[in-house]
């Protein structure tokens, strides 16, 4: 049985090479070698088995290397133009171009003659640009001489084939010689006179391209070519299209909460070198005005959508022609727009629209990047007209939260964010509820940029994210699995092992920035976590990074100190994750010397694994483990003296609510031992607070702090050689080591009268405007600047 169905199969195959074999024979003149490759297809035990054969019937070769061939005419399902028929390419030519690609192939052409290989290669497509470059292996060859050719063969080719190059752009393969022209066009750019050169061949080009933009727009393989040529004129890097439609979600994401506003486009137009206004503007205008009759479809077509996204985001920053392009997307006239103001004809017009534009991928998307790139007086009437109302249902929806999201990112004034927060702020659970914690996310980010309805907005969030039974404890744990928790409210468990949610860390991490009376629940919930939840949070990478904005917050050192002590005996399990070793590095700056030593000790347990990681040196720098392990009661005793030191200042300069354990920076300076005895000698009285503040660290979120400038030049550790110090706000402390010494010797004939006066300065927790006034006398500045105290100094007078 076997025996037969195997002779069965023979007889199926050698009947249809045949049949294959005499159809070649026939249509032979017809089409070219590439476009003789045909299929066979039968079934043979419920199998379905391909072979590709050549015009001879047998199974072809160059299958192993080459696509399959669709067939001579490609009628394009979206928009119903049809590619040009294929013409053959002589059997000369054929051979010609074969023999150049083996020759690029087997490598024997040098770098020096390879141009000119490449330009006498060129001349021979003289007249036949269309038919090679379509041709499914010929066009490969090409591509290869129009990377390798100069600049001037280059543009001759581009001017021949010019007449066709909207042909060869909506042509599977031609669509990729087309491409890589202008790439090499791009390569080219370096000089006025090559400049000149490209930008005659390009403005050619565009008048063709121009005349069938409606057609090439829409077809999958002329709508990139088009957008490359967009980018060229512009002067932007081709590869600037990734950037606009192959985005990461996350990447976009990102750019909506930092704390800029959105502005697609604008940082590869900074880097604008070579461009072609006049020719970019030539073919926009070409673009609008043969799209303008057919831009309700065009819209909703997925090809000439990205066209159209494109060209908005590198019109961005141009607000005239960009009004008018935005006005023709949405249908208007520019006679809609008075005094930068929509008619009332138009807004009835645009009022509902916008609930139809979500509907399609490609419409919605076009809508999104229109509000990005809008200029403020578009985007206000945007905002007051097409989006009043309807802010909660367009949230809701798959296409149309992103809009939302866009429309929130790109409020430029705090009116808008106040229209925005009137409309979304009471509904943030329903928000959360429905899947939309982007939008969510937004808002919160909007309110921070714009500094308004912060509080309002984490209060909000608070309640939204946590019921009435588990207020204020379950807050961060729910926002942190808030996909999990918003499935399953009622009975919802932590649950060990899941992923953190990215958008509820985010915005965790966003209000542990904020002030401290909208952050108190949120610390609340942080600090009766369980141990084993604060550890796995801090195993989570987005977890960490709440951690760390927890432990940067407003919180008291108590507060952060509890969070801390839950994980002790995992200090060096976390050092080994590169996000679990920044977690660390945040808990040893926010802990007291006891904890700090256990910290150190568990890392130093590791200390082997983690040198040989990529994060481990800098942790083990930034603990100083070496110092530890080789001396545990003088690493102590240093981290005591700067602990010391950052209180002493707070006392005296900050906020004594708000002292934090901070480790000093390392580049403050130290004070030498016979230095700090002279002045406490001097100080006996009870100035505990006068010595040298140079090492003496400042609050790095908040508080202007001290940056050391110049180079010590003693070798003596610790020596305070000649240097400036300077405020960030930009007052400056000019401090000469050579005046100083010589003051240093002189300080036994000063008057004890005079050092009890400064002493008692020194014990003041706050100094009146007669304690300053006596501070900057200057009969007495150069006393100070003897008794070696830098920050009382003459500076200019603080209002």
């Amino acid at each position: 049985m076997m025996d037969q169905e195997e002779n069965s199969f023979k007889k199926k195959t050698e009947n249809n090479r045949k049949e294959i074999h005499n159809k070649a024979h026939q249509n032979h003149n017809q089409y070219d070698t590439s476009e003789q490759m045909s299929k066979i297809k039968f079934k043979h035990r419920k199998s379905e088995i391909y072979l590709n054969v050549d015009r001879d019937g047998f199974p072809s070769k160059l299958h192993k290397r080459l696509r399959d061939e669709k067939p001579p005419i490609d009628n394009n399902s979206s928009n119903g133009h049809a590619t040009p028929l294929r013409k053959k390419v002589d059997p000369e030519t054929a051979k010609y171009f074969l023999e150049i690609a083996n020759l690029f192939e087997s490598n024997a052409v040098d770098m020096d003659v390879r141009p000119t290989v490449c330009g006498n290669a060129l001349e021979e497509t003289r007249g036949k640009e269309m038919e090679l470059a379509t041709d499914m292996i010929i066009s490969r060859t090409l591509q290869c001489l129009l990377e390798g050719c100069d600049l001037e063969q280059l543009c001759s080719f581009l001017r021949s084939s010019a007449d066709q190059f909207s042909s060869m752009a909506v042509d599977k393969f031609g669509s990729h010689v087309a491409e890589t022209a202008l790439k090499s066009l791009a390569l080219h750019l370096q000089d006025d006179q090559s400049c000149l050169m490209v930008e005659e061949a390009l403005h050619k080009i565009c008048q063709v391209v121009g005349a069938d933009v409606v057609n090439i727009m829409c077809s999958s393989y002329g709508s990139h070519v088009l957008r490359s040529l967009l980018c060229l004129c512009k002067g932007v890097p081709l590869d600037a299209l990734e950037g606009f439609h192959v985005t990461k979600p996350s990447t976009i994401l990102a750019d909506r909460l930092s704390c800029v506003p959105a502005q697609p486009g604008l940082t590869d137009l900074r880097n604008i070198q070579n461009s072609f206004p006049e020719t970019f503007n030539f073919l926009v205008q070409e673009i609008l005005n043969h799209a303008k009759d057919e831009i309700s479809c065009l819209r909703v077509e997925k090809y000439s959508s990205f066209v159209l996204q494109s060209m908005l985001k590198l019109l961005a920053g141009n607000d005239q022609v960009l009004l008018h392009a935005i006005l023709t997307l949405l249908g208007c006239q520019e006679e809609s727009f008075v005094e930068n103001r929509f008619t009332d004809a138009t807004k009835q017009k645009l009022e509902g629209e916008v609930l139809v534009w979500i509907e399609d991928a490609a419409s919605s998307h076009l809508l999104e990047v229109i509000v990005e790139v809008a200029p403020e007086v578009l985007y206000n009437e945007l905002l007051c007209v097409i989006f009043r109302g309807p802010q909660l249902q367009i949230s809701s929806h798959q296409f149309g939260n992103f809009i939302v999201q866009a429309l929130v990112s790109s409020a430029k004034t705090k009116e808008h964010v106040n229209l925005i927060w009137e409309e979304l702020g009471p509904h943030l659970y329903e928000l959360l509820e429905a899947g939309k914690p982007g939008v969510v996310a937004s808002i919160l980010a909007a309110c921070q940029r714009l500094q308004t309805h912060v509080d309002e907005f984490c209060q909000a969030l608070s309640v939204a994210a946590c019921s009435e039974s588990t207020f204020p404890t379950g807050i961060v744990p729910h926002l942190l699995h808030l996909d999990s928790y918003f499935k399953v409210k009622s009975h919802w468990n932590w649950s060990v092992g899941d992923k953190m949610n990215v958008l509820g860390c985010l915005m965790l991490q966003s209000v542990f920035k904020s002030s401290n009376s909208a952050t108190r629940p949120y610390i609340a919930s942080v600090t009766s976590m369980a141990a084993d939840h604060i550890l796995e949070t801090a195993k989570d990478v987005g977890g960490g990074r709440v951690l760390e904005a927890f432990l940067c917050s407003d919180a008291l050192t108590k507060q952060k100190l509890e969070v801390i002590t839950k994980l002790h005996g995992h200090f060096g399990e976390l050092s080994l994750h590169p996000s679990g070793s920044f977690t660390v590095e945040k808990c040893f700056i926010s802990s007291n010397i006891p904890m700090k030593e256990a910290i150190a000790a568990e890392v130093l347990n590791v200390q082997p694994e983690l040198s040989k990681t990529r994060h481990g040196p800098h942790l083990l720098r930034k603990l100083d483990i070496e110092g530890f392990a080789r001396s545990p009661e003088q690493w102590k005793s240093r981290h005591e003296s700067k602990a010391t030191a950052y209180r002493d200042y707070l006392a005296t300069f900050g906020d004594k609510s708000q002292v934090t354990i901070e480790e000093a920076p390392k580049s403050s300076p130290v004070v030498s031992g016979k230095k700090r005895k002279k002045q406490e000698k001097m100080t006996e009285h009870g100035n505990a607070c006068i010595e040298n503040n140079s090492s003496r660290p400042f609050p790095a979120a908040g508080k202007p702090r001290f940056i050391s400038g110049g180079r010590h030049k003693s070798k003596r550790p610790g020596s305070l050689g000649s240097n400036s110090v300077k405020f960030e706000a930009g007052k400056s402390f000019i401090r000469n080591s050579m005046n100083t010494q010589p003051a240093m010797k002189s300080d036994t004939k000063k008057s004890n009268s005079e050092l009890a006066d400064l002493a008692d300065l020194a014990r003041k927790s706050k100094l009146s405007r007669g304690d300053v006034q006596r501070l900057f006398d200057p009969k007495t500045s150069g006393d100070r600047k003897q008794l070696g105290t830098p920050f009382l100094g003459k500076q200019p007078r603080r209002r």
